[in-house]
């Protein structure tokens, strides 16, 4: 016969004094990432549904508007576009096409995003993405600059030539490079819109379910290294015959 005691070792006690807050901090994290991708999609939702906005250069930040569906009435800048690099489509690596927007009677203009497209078999060689500088009236979404983890020195800054190529999007050495002013935020161009390339546009970081899913893993690891830490911490030993 046997009785058992538990006597967890040393180092499973620090093992679980460590695991057990990081899984817990790591699962709350992910709850918090879900609320906010939450609250984001019932922006995206709400702002679908308000009337179209007619863009002015007056309408100078982003949060205000952000997802709102806009028309723009403006001139192309046909001999001044930039291309976004490192895009992906369905895997296949390409660019997105940024093309300068004026305002009437104004130094002032917005990035139309126009789509994507592909990567041509020689990177040395930019695709031609030729557009006329008619005056026109565009519909689209408005939508914040990519947000980028980490970039290397001087990725903002557009490389020689047209159609110029530019690693991250930043307003300066935009407007810099365009010699006029940009507002703070691209317009990808509605689907139905002429003068595109492929516009699945897809809102970035609004899936609330993926984040939850990660919560309950953290926190199932939490439960099993505390069973773990539990279950070896139990010791057998032969009980002491009586006399």
């Amino acid at each position: 016969m046997r009785h058992y005691s538990f006597k967890p070792s040393a180092v499973s006690v620090i093992a679980i004094v460590l695991a057990i807050p990081l899984f817990c901090g790591l699962g709350f994290w992910q709850i918090e990432r879900a609320e906010q991708k939450a609250a984001l999609q019932e922006l995206l939702s709400r702002r679908q549904r308000e009337p179209l906005l007619a863009l002015t250069p007056e309408q100078d930040a982003v949060d205000p508007i952000r997802y709102r569906r806009v028309r723009i009435d403006g001139t192309y800048d046909a001999e001044h576009q930039f291309l976004l690099d490192n895009q992906v489509h369905d895997g296949q690596a390409g660019y997105h096409v940024l093309t300068p927007l004026r305002f009437p009677h104004s130094q002032w203009a917005v990035l139309v995003n126009r789509g994507w497209i592909a990567l041509d078999s020689d990177r040395r060689r930019l695709p031609a993405v030729p557009i006329a500088a008619d005056r026109v009236s565009v519909t689209g979404t408005v939508e914040r600059f990519p947000n980028v983890a980490w970039k290397l020195t001087g990725a903002e800054i557009p490389a020689p030539g047209w159609p110029a190529l530019v690693q991250v999007l930043e307003r300066e050495p935009l407007e810099q490079r365009l010699g006029y002013r940009l507002l703070p935020y691209q317009v990808l161009l509605d689907a139905t819109m002429p003068n595109g390339y492929v516009r699945e546009w897809k809102p970035a970081h609004v899936d609330a379910a993926k984040n939850r899913g990660y919560a309950m893993q953290w926190f199932s690891f939490a439960v099993l290294a505390a069973a773990l830490f539990v279950w070896h911490g139990f010791r057998g030993a032969p009980t002491v015959p009586g006399p």
